[in-house]
C-alpha cells in the first residue's frame, strides 16, 4: 500500500492539482514496472493470468490518467484538497473494516 503515504505527503506540502497529478504519475509508472518485473522474476506472471495482468496493470492506469486529467481541470485549490482528504478518510475506513473482519475470521470459532 504505497499510495496513501504519498498522497498524505503531497497534501501536507499543499501541491497544486497539476503538481500532484504529475508527481503521482511519475511515481506509479516506475513502481508498476518494477512490481511487474518482480512478479515475472518470482514466476508469478504466468500465461493463464496474462489477460488479467494486461487489464489491471496496463489498461486501467491509462483510464486513471484520463480521469485524472478531467478531474484535474475541474478542481482547483481547496476543493481539490477536500476531495483528497475525503478519499484518504474513505481508504482509512475501508482498512479499519477489513482489519476488524479479518480479526473475526482469524479467531477461533465459538462453540
Amino acid at each position: 500500500m504505497n499510495g496513501p503515504p504519498l498522497v498524505i505527503y503531497g497534501s501536507m506540502r499543499r501541491w497544486s492539482a497539476q503538481h500532484f497529478r504529475a508527481t503521482l504519475q511519475g511515481y506509479f509508472l516506475p513502481a508498476s514496472i518494477i512490481g511487474m518485473t518482480g512478479y515475472w522474476l518470482a514466476g508469478l506472471w504466468v500465461p493463464a493470468r496474462n489477460p488479467y495482468t494486461i487489464c489491471f496493470r496496463c489498461q486501467l492506469p491509462w483510464m486513471g490518467i484520463f480521469l485524472g486529467r478531467v478531474i484535474n481541470h475541474r478542481l482547483h485549490g481547496e476543493a481539490f484538497l477536500k476531495y483528497i482528504y475525503l478519499a484518504l478518510a474513505g481508504i482509512g475506513a475501508l482498512l479499519l473494516v477489513q482489519a476488524i473482519n479479518g480479526r473475526r475470521t482469524l479467531s477461533a470459532p465459538r462453540r
